[in-house]
């Protein structure tokens, strides 16, 4: 009888182990999503404000065509390099907040 009691403990002790790290799997996967999008409407700004910032300057007669061109393909291009690297970002803070502290000690 004793040993039915100790497999019952230890399989309640796998499943709460299984729920502590589901949930912590679960947290991380959606502060990195939360953050990854933080990261994307962050940049999309930082493009959207470096485009107007150049429409106005070419309003106000500042610039030429030809410079507008050249400045807006170069806050596409960054624009492009930051979204290309939100991907790593997210693995790598995904990563980090799964290796904090257990919960399980």
């Amino acid at each position: 009888m004793a040993s039915t009691r100790s497999n019952a403990i230890t399989a309640e002790t796998a499943f709460v182990t299984l729920v502590r790290r589901s949930v912590r799997i679960h947290i991380a996967a959606c502060a990195t999503t939360a953050k990854t999008l933080i990261a994307w409407a962050e940049s999309a700004d930082r493009l959207a404000q470096a485009v107007g910032d150049e429409l106005l300057l070419r309003i106000d007669g500042e610039t030429d065509s030809a410079e507008l061109a050249a400045r807006v393909t170069a806050a596409s291009d960054t624009h492009l390099q930051e979204l290309s690297a939100l991907p790593r970002v997210a693995a790598d803070h995904f990563d980090a907040r799964l290796v904090r502290a257990s919960i399980d000690n």
